[in-house]
């Protein structure tokens, strides 16, 4: 699934604000990310992974039901 360029997520430092507060959000309950989610979340701040890269990444890593 291809989701729509975000301009409020084109730099660093506002992807970087998104990440934490959904970190916060997420934090001590079942949503809460492990190693490998958190980083791949990393690579998408840097840029080095656009949210869709991350999605795939994690739809292939989850174990299917």
């Amino acid at each position: 699934m291809k989701t729509a360029p975000l301009p409020l997520l084109q730099n660093v430092e506002k992807r970087q604000r998104a990440v934490a507060w959904a970190l916060r959000f997420a934090q001590n309950t079942t949503l809460d990310p492990g190693p490998y989610e958190r980083a791949l979340l990393a690579r998408f701040v840097e840029g080095s992974l656009t949210i869709d890269q991350v999605l795939e990444q994690l739809e292939h890593s989850s174990p299917v039901k």
